[in-house]
């Protein structure tokens, strides 16, 4: 199937990922789609010369997230792809460190409109995804990924050594299931509002099917109910 990308044909795909197994692996996916892999294989000193490589050689790609060899690269993936997104240059993260390195992704989960399991990127789910990624940048999101205006309440936050974790409640998503996410997502003026029991409106796709591909943006805070309508507090 033939992508196109400012009526331009998308043809080459830089592939960015520090396994030899796994670079062969999906270079073999993309050219049962017609697509031309383009290996990565040299060292990537930073983000900028990630990006930088990337879009000099290929017309979109597919990286890795977590790197286990610092002589590849010293970043992670997730941020590679969100920033590729906010250039309109399609890519996809394909990993198997979606659930174990959850809270490093979610920062960027907004600009990040598929995360394909390393155990299920087919052709079609490739495709699919460079599709949902085209679609996204001319303001065209699926049911899971539109994002709404809607409330956001903190029930709790935990710090620890590394980053500061808010747990809260969407119930324009689920009423009944807690989410959590890094304190980072909040800009800096609000981040000492956030505790529990304040009240934000963000955008968020409700729509999402996991608490995992929600993300949350443009948070405002919302004044706590005075008086008789204090009581509904919770509600």
């Amino acid at each position: 199937m033939l992508l196109t990308m400012n009526e331009k044909p998308i043809k080459k795909v830089a592939v960015v990922n520090d396994t030899a197994t796994n670079r062969d692996e999906m270079a073999e996916s993309l050219i049962e789609i017609g697509l031309e892999p383009i290996i990565q294989t040299s060292r990537l000193n930073s983000i900028e010369d990630c990006i930088t490589t990337v879009m000099n050689q290929a017309e979109a790609a597919i990286l890795e997230h977590h790197f286990k060899s610092d002589y590849y690269a010293n970043f992670r993936g997730a941020e590679v792809v969100a920033q590729l997104y906010r250039q309109h240059f399609p890519s996809l993260l394909v990993t198997a460190w979606a659930e174990a390195d959850r809270d490093n992704i979610h920062p960027f989960r907004r600009h990040i409109p598929v995360l394909i399991r390393s155990n299920q990127a087919e052709p079609e789910s490739i495709i699919g995804g460079f599709e949902q990624c085209l679609n996204e940048f001319k303001n065209s999101y699926s049911s899971e990924r539109k994002p709404w205006r809607t409330l956001v309440r903190i029930e709790e936050v935990h710090q620890d050594s590394e980053k500061t974790m808010v747990y809260a409640m969407v119930p324009a998503w689920n009423p009944r299931q807690v989410v959590k996410f890094p304190l980072s997502l909040f800009p800096m003026n609000l981040q000492a509002s956030v505790e529990p029991e304040a009240r934000f409106l963000a955008k968020v796709n409700i729509g999402a099917t996991h608490y995992d591909e929600l993300y949350f943006t443009d948070f405002n805070i919302v004044d706590k109910p005075r008086g008789e309508y204090a009581k509904f507090l919770h509600s």
